[in-house]
């Protein structure tokens, strides 16, 4: 797959200071938690930016290991005087439905600490296919967490067109009462089309960051890639930049964008911008700013487009079916 979910969120960034900072693709202590997973629950907190592991992590087989069956198991652990309890099982419904899943509690006899963790497969006969998990906890420190991610197969029972959607979602809390989040979606359907999109908040005391991200391709060469970022620092002060880009499969555009700043006074100031493109080269470049500043031009030059383009529906879907062709053959090399 050419887009993992860590790199897809890696490409927004802060409103200034308040902002998430780019992750390193080579330096990924996330995907070392999710091995140490695969045989225990999390005992501290994800950190911001971190990424999410890859669905072949998360969805290992020795983490759903023995869940073909339905049972419950309790035992007791030396270190730290914790209890963990695990269970499993089979849920049935009409229309062929199928929940295989498996749960990991574990807490501290004394209450301060405490973790749990769920993962589930469900598919039905019309074809529908999911995978999830979901994670929680706390510790002594007073930090708290949760994630959840998911994967869905479905075709659509109007037009027929397959379609595959992932997404995840991150928050956390420490002690002093600071707090982030982190979510993302990819969606992608069979006929090409593709939407993607990233959010990350922020907030410690009174101030606070958000930014969003989104872009969508429709199959057919023409695209809309956003973003908008704000921030306030808690004694009334506001600011952020969005801007956004449209392009066609013949290679005509648009851009626009707004830097602006809200004083606590109510005062705003803001600067727009706009440029229009066309495929022989020419560009309409103007703006205007509450301070008095204006320009409108027309210049001949080469326009720079994001080219990143996400993975194709065959690319996805093979990532997908290797994902659950891995988890049946580790199955089936056990029985």
């Amino acid at each position: 797959m050419k887009t993992t979910s860590a790199s897809m969120a890696s490409r927004t960034t802060g409103a200034n200071s308040h902002g998430a900072s780019k992750r390193s693709p080579k330096s990924n202590p996330w995907r070392a938690n999710a091995r140490r997973l695969r045989t225990q629950t999390r005992s501290k907190p994800p950190k911001r930016d971190t990424g999410i592991a890859k669905e072949d992590e998360i969805f290992d087989s020795r983490a759903h290991e023995g869940a073909e069956g339905v049972g419950e198991a309790t035992e007791a652990q030396g270190r730290g005087h914790a209890t963990t309890t695990r269970k499993r099982g089979v849920d049935r419904g009409e229309g062929g439905y199928q929940s295989r899943w498996s749960t990991t509690k574990s807490d501290d006899d004394d209450g301060r600490s405490g973790s749990s963790e769920t993962r589930w497969e469900k598919c039905d006969l019309s074809g529908y296919k999911e995978l999830g998990f979901e994670k929680s906890g706390f510790n002594a420190e007073g930090e708290t967490w949760w994630e959840t991610w998911r994967e869905t197969y479905c075709r659509d029972e109007y037009t027929g067109v397959e379609h595959l959607e992932r997404s995840a979602d991150k928050w956390a809390r420490d002690a002093e009462s600071k707090e982030w989040q982190e979510k993302w979606w990819e969606r992608y359907y069979a006929d090409g089309k593709v939407e993607r999109g990233v959010e990350k908040s922020g907030r410690e005391v009174r101030q606070a960051w958000w930014e969003k991200w989104g872009e969508q391709h429709d199959g057919k060469g023409a695209t809309l890639k956003w973003t908008d970022k704000w921030a306030e620092n808690g004694t009334g002060t506001r600011w952020g930049d969005k801007w956004e880009e449209r392009m066609s499969a013949i290679g005509s555009g648009r851009k626009s964008g707004e830097t602006w700043r809200v004083g606590k006074d109510g005062e705003r100031w803001s600067r727009t911008w706009g440029e229009v493109i066309s495929p022989n080269g020419s560009v309409r470049k103007f703006g205007q700013s509450t301070s008095g500043e204006k320009w409108d031009t027309t210049v001949t030059e080469r326009v720079y487009f994001d080219q990143n383009t996400p993975s194709t529906w065959q690319e996805t879907l093979d990532a997908s079916k290797k994902t659950h062709v891995n988890r049946s053959h580790r199955r089936s090399r056990r029985q």
